[in-house]
């Protein structure tokens, strides 16, 4: 189990790091008629942004597969202006 748990943590770190360095690549295809600036916003927004991970559920008493337990940790804001 303790296998599990830690590559679960890898597999966290690797998306942050990931997450990291695709802020600092620049758009090389941003759609044509998006406005510079509006994308630059939803960049930052989304990069300043840390997801919480839920603790209610020890990942150590689940069979699922690791990448799998690691998505159901993290935890989704609602924004209600995407939801409309």
């Amino acid at each position: 189990m303790s296998q599990e748990i830690d590559d679960i943590d890898r597999f966290e770190r690797e998306a942050d790091r990931s997450d990291d360095e695709a802020g600092t690549e620049p758009d090389a295809d941003l759609d044509l008629e998006t406005p510079e600036a509006d994308a630059a916003e939803q960049h930052v927004e989304l990069l300043q942004h840390d997801d919480e991970p839920v603790t209610g559920r020890p990942a150590e008493d689940s069979e699922a597969d690791p990448a799998d337990a690691a998505e159901q940790r993290r935890v989704v804001d609602l924004d209600e202006d995407d939801y409309r």
